[in-house]
């Protein structure tokens, strides 16, 4: 059966027909079997499809993780013998679904194309026949002579996008869908054209699995100019279940700098909940830790969501706790990208010093992970947090930084503190941020462990040191 495509119906606009046969105006209802919906069009028979129906059908805006789990289950029990699979969804919630399967599909090979429409198929001005067609030759691949795509995604009206890329953009429009922050995986036109460069690699013989531990004790905020701190923090005071905080900030990662505002990210942090920041915008992304500026949202426990649309990134949140890992591990991979999803991943490691005598210089060793040197680094940051001298005179503090490997090493940064300028947590306490550019990509390419070397001029201590690198995706 592998030169068929199954076609898995879980409900929405597109399988809709009127309740009363022949009268265009009576209500709409959903069909009741595949040769209700193809009847009309006899050029469906052209090609090679099973279809399975979800009864009852799922309204999108019903959908759950318990619905994302029981499609996952369906093309796992069918994986083997079909060429690839279209699921038939609503549209309102159809880029949740398709990140979410994203997640859990694990190294997938075949294609899973979501596709629906704004106008039911039987319809004369619908964009449903188009969508559906094109879905089922995308999904079917060479044998419709098109490329394989072995990942999920959706396909609409003439653009194939990623899945865990895609936003529902319009309530009515035939171009409902974007990719805002990847380009379009395929464009589609007189012909189908499958953009090579930007479809995730097939994995190397690995066998296909259903990873379908989600867990939805997750809520999303959207911050607004006025908001009460202390109306967020009621919401935590009054529960312990929610495990995780999608936060869309303003910008490029902007939010509130009061302390009281700060405090209560704090407390919510010190819950051990997870709280991701991604941008209100349509496009663009959040970089914490990389300047300054975002370093008191870094401090109160927030970690980056960087370019994560709102699907990807409360379904990966929803799958990572459903993993069952601790806090540190969720924040951890929650910056790492998994299946395409965000365009930078970003490596923390963090050192806190347990020694409370104070020195002039100070080393540290990092073990690089294999899958960075996979990547395309870009930058690095080290950032002291409250650094303190004994000396307690009015003279410049001066404190170079060095990142060495075992054969090469960035050359050393300078950074001057003035007791009287800098930014001064308490009276004797300072903090240090340090950009290191793509250089030392050769260094983490050809080492295993990394070496920061700190040295000043005067006798020190500090509580904490970041050392985060960021690097691009290539896919």
């Amino acid at each position: 059966m592998l030169d068929k495509v199954l076609i898995i119906n879980t409900g929405g606009t597109i399988g809709m027909v009127n309740s009363e046969k022949g009268d265009p105006n009576s209500p709409l209802r959903p069909a009741n079997d595949w040769n209700e919906i193809a009847k009309e069009h006899p050029i469906l028979e052209k090609f090679s499809t099973d279809y399975y129906q979800f009864s009852p059908l799922i309204d999108s805006s019903d959908m759950s993780p318990e619905v994302w789990i029981k499609i996952a289950g369906i093309i796992e029990k069918n994986y083997e013998n079909y060429r690839g699979f279209v699921v038939l969804h609503g549209t309102d919630t159809m880029a949740f679904t398709a990140s979410a399967l994203s997640f859990m599909l694990k190294n997938l090979d075949k294609p899973v194309v979501l596709t629906g429409s704004q106008v039911p198929l039987q319809f004369p001005r619908s964009d449903a026949l188009q969508n559906l067609i094109t879905a089922i030759q995308i999904a079917g691949n060479d044998l419709y002579g098109v490329k394989l795509v072995p990942e999920v995604c959706i396909f609409f009206r003439d653009t194939l996008m990623r899945g865990n890329r895609s936003r529902k953009i319009d309530a009515t429009n035939y171009f409902g869908f974007s990719s805002p922050n990847y380009p379009a995986i395929g464009e589609i036109g007189g012909d189908i054209r499958i953009i090579k460069d930007r479809i995730l690699d097939r994995p190397a013989s690995k066998n296909f699995y259903v990873d379908g531990k989600m867990n939805s004790k997750v809520i999303i905020l959207e911050l607004f100019p006025g908001l009460n701190p202390q109306y967020l923090k009621s919401i935590f005071e009054n529960t312990n279940e929610i495990k995780g905080v999608i936060l869309k900030t303003f910008g490029n990662g902007n939010a509130p700098t009061s302390e009281e505002f700060l405090n209560v990210l704090k407390y919510i942090s010190s819950k051990g909940i997870v709280i991701v920041d991604i941008t209100q915008c349509t496009k663009g992304f959040v970089k914490m830790g990389l300047y300054e500026a975002s370093a008191k949202l870094t401090d109160a426990g927030v970690i980056s969501g960087v370019d994560l649309t709102p699907e990807a990134a409360v379904t990966k949140l929803m799958y990572l706790i459903g993993k069952g890992y601790n806090t540190e591990e969720i924040k951890r991979l929650m910056q790492i990208d998994m299946c395409g999803e965000q365009t930078i991943s970003q490596y923390n490691f963090v050192f806190e010093n347990t020694s409370s005598a104070p020195s002039d210089n100070f080393e540290l060793e990092v073990s690089i992970p294999d899958t960075l040197r996979e990547e395309d680094l870009f930058e690095a940051v080290v950032r002291m947090k409250e650094i303190a001298d004994r000396e307690f005179i009015d003279k410049e503090l001066n404190i170079s930084v060095a990142i060495e490997g075992k054969n090469h090493h960035e050359n050393e940064k300078m950074l001057k503190i003035n007791n009287k300028i800098s930014k001064i947590i308490a009276a004797d306490k300072k903090s240090l941020h340090t950009i290191f550019n793509h250089s030392i990509k050769s260094i983490i390419d050809e080492n295993d462990t990394l070496k920061i070397k700190i040295n000043s001029n005067m006798k020190i201590s500090w509580k904490k040191i970041n050392f985060s690198v960021y690097s691009e995706c290539l896919k």
